[in-house]
């Protein structure tokens, strides 16, 4: 099993737990982590990130609460085998619109240009449709 990348930001407002939910979510999103794949365990990654493990813990209990993965007693945590059902159109607008604000807020908070973010934006999602999602894979760029 490759290792899952996971990058925290200390400096971030975002807790701890819900980075790691987020790197695991989008690892699922793009591929970088197949559906049969299975997730580290919670003290293996508690360790990587030097973190406690209830923080690992808490990511892991939410992401299944949501539908994304499964613990298998005895045999390790893995991707839930069917996607959680989207959301309706009119919270999809809401969600879609809330991630776009976050996008911008965080741009402006490391002064990257909008301009630097959209091309950005644009590369990821056009090789992340292609199936050639190497930057996801490589690091969590």
């Amino acid at each position: 099993m490759p290792p899952l990348k996971v990058t925290l930001d200390f400096d971030r407002r975002i807790p701890i737990y819900r980075q790691i939910y987020e790197t695991v979510l989008a690892a699922l999103a793009s591929g970088a982590l197949e559906r049969d794949e299975q997730l580290p365990t919670i003290h293996k990654l508690a360790g990587e990130l030097g973190v406690n493990p209830n923080t690992v813990s808490r990511a892991y209990r939410d992401l299944e609460r949501d539908g994304h993965i499964v613990a298998r007693r005895g045999r390790g945590t893995f991707p839930a085998s069917a996607k959680p059902k989207p959301p309706r159109k009119q919270q999809r607008e809401s969600i879609l619109a809330r991630i776009f604000q976050r996008a911008l807020a965080e741009s402006a908070r490391h002064r990257i240009d909008v301009q630097d973010l959209a091309d950005y934006f644009e590369r990821r999602f056009r090789t992340t449709l292609q199936g050639d999602d190497r930057d996801s894979k490589t690091n969590n760029g």
